[in-house]
């Protein structure tokens, strides 16, 4: 960050504080609201309330059928051998954006969920190899069990990841299935703040109970997996002007510090804006050639995400050909932008026949860059290299987007798309 951003932002915390002191020092009430919201936050289950559960898991008290996996090492691992402790089960992919996205929150999160007793167990998909070094990578030191072959873990069927279930030392299911990147990482954060070693079920009326509400607010320069809440950032300037804390000043910065975080920009799955700066790269095609976005200035580009994996990739992919053929004079480039190894992007490419730029992204940089991990999706790109429009997801809206690049009619010749 600049020196002047530095400033700027320490004045904007300056009068947060000041207003939040006068609030406090004006309306004691506040004070009392959130000693009420702690207290409900106690008796509540440590998971997402009961409106942000799944309908298609498992009813809680059920028990999680037995299993037996190999893990990295090779070494056999039973469901049975997590008995006493509570095991969050995430079904898991390293391939997936959004479990890669989540990685070093967990790995961060480990002491603080070993302290409450909770056991994350990855059910991860690929060889013991990959996962291993990706693993590695993350900083991830739980138990990684390998799926191939099994058919004993019913609860995922027909799920995607990251989803998890949380069960109690019993092998019970123990909170609301967690479907996401973010619910499944908003349960561990809270498993990791209250530590408790064995939380008893919520009662029946509990679904109009709710934990303080979370916000976060995204500052540049500062890094995702080091953010700092409000308590601590009242904390350090009551510290540094010479206030000394009050009785229960560390219970209330720990409240605070759940309603309102401070974090670097993460992917929040929405993609960047219209009007925002495209983020420029280089990146390799499937001959080993460099091809630069800015190659490109003065014309639009449809910049298409895809993954070879990926079914609704293969549905577009005659429409991009056609798109390229008929209007690839009409100012308007298509460019893939691929994940995975050369030769499966080579093999679709040949399978297609795509004539336009293939660039393969490492795992899913690009993709975080540009706000988004589903696949496919496309950017309609500005002759400035500006985003001309939002996001496009899925076959209809990306050849939509397509349709707004050549402008109504339908590019220079008048033919649509």
């Amino acid at each position: 960050m600049t020196a002047t951003t530095i400033v700027l932002l320490a004045l904007i915390l300056i009068s947060l504080w000041i207003g939040f002191y006068q609030l406090v020092k004006q309306q004691g009430r506040i004070l009392l609201r959130l000693d009420a919201l702690e207290q409900n936050a106690g008796t509540a289950a440590s998971a997402p309330t009961v409106e942000e559960a799944d309908p298609d898991g498992l009813p809680l008290g059920t028990d999680f059928p037995a299993f037996s996996l190999p893990d990295l090492a090779g070494k056999t691992v039973a469901l049975e051998d997590f008995r006493g402790k509570r095991p969050l089960l995430v079904h898991w992919n390293f391939e997936c954006g959004f479990c890669d996205s989540i990685a070093p929150n967990l790995a961060a999160l480990d002491a603080a969920l070993a302290k409450a007793n909770v056991a994350v167990v990855l059910l991860a998909y690929g060889d013991a190899s990959s996962n291993q070094k990706a693993a590695a990578e993350h900083g991830l030191k739980c138990p990684v069990l390998l799926t191939e072959g099994c058919e004993t873990l019913k609860p995922f069927d027909h799920q995607g990841t990251p989803v998890a279930y949380l069960l109690d030392e019993q092998g019970r299911v123990d909170a609301p299935f967690a479907s996401g990147a973010d619910r499944v990482l908003a349960l561990a954060r809270a498993l990791a703040d209250q530590r408790m070693e064995s939380p008893q079920p919520a009662p029946a009326s509990s679904a109009t109970i709710h934990e303080p509400a979370r916000h976060q607010v995204k500052l540049p320069g500062l890094a995702a997996e080091k953010g700092i809440g409000l308590g601590d950032v009242i904390k350090r300037l009551t510290s540094a002007i010479g206030i000394k804390p009050c009785v229960g000043c560390e219970r209330r910065a720990t409240l605070l510090n759940r309603w309102l975080s401070f974090s670097g920009a993460t992917v929040t799955g929405d993609g960047l804006k219209s009007g925002e700066r495209a983020p420029v790269f280089s990146l390799p095609d499937l001959q080993g050639h460099k091809v630069a976005l800015e190659e490109f200035r003065g014309r639009r580009v449809l910049l298409v995400f895809s993954d070879p994996q990926c079914g609704p990739c293969d549905e577009l992919a005659p429409d991009l050909v056609r798109v390229h053929r008929e209007h690839e004079n009409n100012g308007l480039a298509v460019v893939l932008i691929g994940r995975g190894n050369v030769e499966e992007n080579r093999r679709k490419a040949e399978q297609h026949g795509f004539r336009f730029p293939v660039v393969i992204q490492p795992k899913w940089k690009l993709s975080k860059e540009y706000g988004i991990l589903a696949t496919p999706v496309a950017f309609l790109i500005g002759e400035d290299g500006v985003i001309a429009k939002d996001v496009a997801v899925g076959r209809d809206a990306v050849l939509a987007l397509a349709r707004d690049g050549l402008g109504a009619k339908g590019g220079e010749n008048g033919r649509s798309i």
